[in-house]
């Protein structure tokens, strides 16, 4: 999401009575999908870019230790093109559906940036350093429509900027014979947390258990995934977490997602009560893709595996070069290219043509119509998503053939 400032920077010789200057400063806030930070930040950048150089008329901080694609909040500063004066961009990115309560209700938590003063020259990396913006933002890029949130109201503005893939993945090591799961699969799991081995290697002989772990819900990835398979947005889970005080090079037998919240013990757990209103043990999830495609990299330490549902850009990483997890097909059907560690042309026809059906629209919401310098930046992150989706998705233009009218509905031609 977005919040726009202008504030007063008056500059001139005022003491001398030689009169006052006035320099517009324009403040942003965003925030949303975890999924979609890749596209964003490229899209932010791609933009800044258009008026200069990195380092020269503009500059950005994160808090990731080296990669902004996967930083959970950042800010930009420098001339960005349409506006005078500097332009700051703070995002902060904590899931799609904390993204749509953040602009829709009155009772939002406020969100979390990284302070301007934090934002050095060229690319400053792992700031820690925070401030906190009450309803400060009026714009959210979303996973999911806003009608399958709890939070419908009042109508959100702006509408889809591209499609957003997902794709099911197994962590390390699992059995060679495990290559597809089913809707059906995947509904018992999130309804009862595990399923035998043997259901998805179809051997007798199998006799481990998979368990399955995902996203809290605040997470557009996890509405995606309810919804796509049929178990219903609003429906409470049986997730597992991964226990971070065992092994750091395999997994040790995760543990159902218990109703509190220790970073220590489970790094990157975050309780959320978007649709239960109440901590539900075996609810929880993970606040970011990036924790489960992380695990997903590690062997498991006995009879057992983890599957997950993430964004491609988070599959590709679970993957990682081929020495991680695997990308499995969904319904028989595969994004080979996201299973071998980039997202293809191939893939994006099977989306675009309605073959592979786990996908949604990403949408940025704005809090109202926006204006003035409000719209520049949303008129011109529209024009740059689509040439730098990445690894994200695919353009939501001309060549996509099908339709749907909300997430995991029916896919249909236009």
């Amino acid at each position: 999401m977005f919040k726009i400032q202008t504030k007063s920077l008056l500059i001139g010789a005022a003491a001398l009575g030689l009169g006052l200057t006035a320099q517009a400063q324009t403040t942003i806030d965003i925030v949303g999908a975890t999924a979609f930070r890749s596209a964003a930040h490229n899209s932010i950048v791609a933009a800044f870019t258009e008026s200069g150089a990195l380092g020269t008329t503009w500059n950005y901080s994160h808090n990731h230790a080296s990669t902004p694609t996967s930083a959970s909040r950042a800010t930009y500063k420098g001339t960005f093109p349409g506006i005078t004066g500097t332009t700051v961009i703070r995002v902060s990115w904590t899931g799609s559906v904390e993204g749509v309560r953040s602009l829709a209700s009155s009772k939002a938590t406020p969100d979390t940036f990284i302070p301007e003063a934090s934002v050095g020259t060229g690319v400053t990396a792992n700031v820690t350093a925070t401030t906190t913006g009450l309803r400060t933002a009026v714009m959210a890029f979303s996973d999911v429509a806003q009608l399958n949130t709890p939070y419908k109201s009042p109508k959100l503005g702006g509408g889809p900027v591209g499609v957003i893939a997902f794709a099911p993945v197994i962590n390390k090591g699992a059995e060679a014979e495990i290559t597809n799961i089913t809707n059906l699969q995947l509904r018992r799991l999130l309804s009862n947390g595990t399923i035998p081995e043997s259901m998805l290697t179809g051997n007798t002989t199998s006799n481990g258990t998979i368990y399955v772990t995902g996203r809290n819900d605040g997470s557009g990835t996890r509405v995606a995934f309810l919804s796509e398979v049929g178990h219903g947005a609003a429906n409470a889970v049986k997730q597992y977490v991964i226990n971070a005080t065992t092994s750091i090079t395999d997994l040790a037998t995760p543990v159902l997602a218990p109703i509190t919240a220790n970073s220590t013990t489970y790094p990157g757990y975050v309780l959320s009560t978007d649709f239960a209103k109440k901590a539900v043990i075996g609810n929880g999830g993970y606040q970011s893709g990036g924790t489960i495609a992380t695990w997903m990299r590690l062997p498991s330490s006995g009879d057992f595996n983890i599957v997950s549902w993430l964004g491609t850009s988070d599959a590709i990483t679970a993957y990682n070069s081929g020495t991680g997890g695997r990308v499995l097909s969904y319904n028989g059907e595969k994004l080979e290219g996201v299973a071998a560690g980039s997202f293809s042309e191939a893939d994006r026809n099977k989306i675009r043509l309605g073959k592979y059906s786990a996908w949604n629209f990403e949408n940025l919401f704005t809090k109202g119509t926006l204006t003035g310098n409000n719209k520049v930046v949303y008129d011109k992150l529209v024009s740059t998503i689509p040439s730098n989706l990445g690894s994200a998705g695919v353009a939501n233009d001309s060549s996509f053939k099908v339709t749907r009218t909300t997430d995991g509905s029916v896919i249909a031609p236009k």
